[in-house]
């Protein structure tokens, strides 16, 4: 679920322009609830991580879906201010309304930004950034890192421990490691060169931890990785041969018999970007395509899922003991979409009847990214992790009526 393919929206933005530029900001360009802080522990409060945390929706963000970021709920719980640049309307890039079209919301183009030269505030509470991967919030610089606008946009040329430092928290919550094996899921391809080494991932995050620690972090509650063969941009290869035989694609889409039920179709995933974005467009222009699970190499292998299902695991069982071993809180929200994609309310297949739920009512318009009503299911797993770690009696957000 996290978050944005480091530099796929990007490529036509200038950096050079952008450093020199902030994010385009109403008069009110801070979130800051006004009420006494349940507990002096959460005084400070500052959130890490990557799209998810930033309020990422839909293959986009603005001052609407900033302000749906679990953290922001949660700081409303905590009763503490919680500062983070806005975004102006209609994003940057600005949500899209209909992904089998591509329009987003105001007509904006893919690439559009709304910035103005204001100077980015110095105080942050939210500090996480679209596309981080668990070296980013270390390094903007690095080879290996996926920095991009928003990196500059969000915190001012700083990474974001020197940022979340320089608020002084007194709590912070860590949500990074997501776009560590996310990207191989959504491209199809598992390599050496897209996945994180499970040894290398737990450098970075004790690093990371080691820094908020050594700034005075009084605690904290680390969020586990997210599986990524839960969220809905990837379906299995039988509900594409499911759709086909039903005649509900262009002539000239094929799905071999290799996803059908005697193949290895239900243990194949077929990521939304190839199965729509390229295949389906492609045949919809009366070009013949096929989709083979068994020889696609676009295709999600069991194989390759056995592979991204042991390094989440390998990756959360990281995150866990340090977070154990420091004192601090840790989420696994994986049981929690687990059981609501049990209750169907993940679907299998997109829904083409309904654009506007296209993936359904946990994930946006992109598949990856959760939707509003999501950040509430994880703001109240949060709260009753902390609650129980630390004594607290942080009240919980409603839960979504889906």
């Amino acid at each position: 679920m996290t978050m944005i393919p480091s530099g796929r929206l990007w490529t036509t933005l200038a950096l050079g322009v952008l450093i020199l530029l902030a994010p385009a900001c109403d008069d009110e360009t801070l979130i800051s609830p006004a009420p006494d802080a349940t507990d002096e522990l959460f005084e400070r409060y500052v959130a890490l991580g990557n799209s998810i945390t930033a309020g990422f929706q839909s293959e986009g963000i603005n001052r609407e879906t900033q302000q749906e970021s679990y953290a922001v709920l949660l700081a409303q719980q905590m009763g503490v201010p919680f500062d983070a640049p806005l975004l102006n309307m209609p994003g940057c890039p600005a949500p899209l309304t209909n992904p089998l079209t591509g329009e987003r919301l105001g007509s904006a183009q893919p690439d559009g930004c709304a910035l103005r030269s204001t100077p980015v505030p110095l105080i942050l509470n939210n500090v996480a950034v679209p596309g981080a991967a668990t070296l980013d919030p270390l390094s903007n610089l690095d080879p290996g890192s996926n920095p991009n606008p928003l990196t500059t946009l969000l915190l001012g040329g700083r990474t974001q421990l020197e940022a979340a430092l320089d608020a002084d928290p007194t709590f912070v919550s860590v949500w990074i490691g997501n776009n560590d094996v996310l990207g191989a899921a959504i491209s199809g391809v598992v390599t050496d060169d897209n996945v994180t080494p499970v040894s290398v991932f737990s450098h970075r995050v004790g690093e990371l931890l080691d820094g908020l620690s050594g700034g005075g972090v009084q605690g904290g509650v680390l969020i586990g990785v997210a599986d990524v063969t839960l969220i809905p941009h990837l379906s299995p290869g039988i509900a594409y041969w499911s759709v086909a035989q039903s005649g509900a694609l262009p002539p000239t889409f094929e799905v071999a018999q290799s996803c059908g039920p005697t193949g290895v179709g239900e243990q194949t995933l077929v990521p939304f970007s190839y199965g729509f974005g390229e295949l389906l467009a492609r045949a919809s222009q009366g070009e013949s395509v096929t989709l083979d699970c068994a020889q696609d190499t676009r295709v999600l292998s069991t194989e390759e899922l056995v592979q991204l299902a042991q390094t989440v695991t390998a990756y959360n069982q990281v995150l866990a003991e340090e977070a154990s071993n420091r004192g601090w809180a840790f989420f696994d929200p994986n049981p929690t979409f687990r059981e609501l994609s049990d209750e169907g309310l993940i679907p299998v297949f997109p829904n083409l009847e309904d654009p506007g739920q296209l993936f359904g009512p946990v994930f946006s318009l992109d598949g990856v990214h959760p939707s509003a009503g999501a950040h509430r299911m994880v703001t109240n797993g949060l709260i009753d992790v902390i609650n129980q770690g630390y004594g607290t009696s942080i009240s919980p957000v409603d839960e979504p009526s889906w």
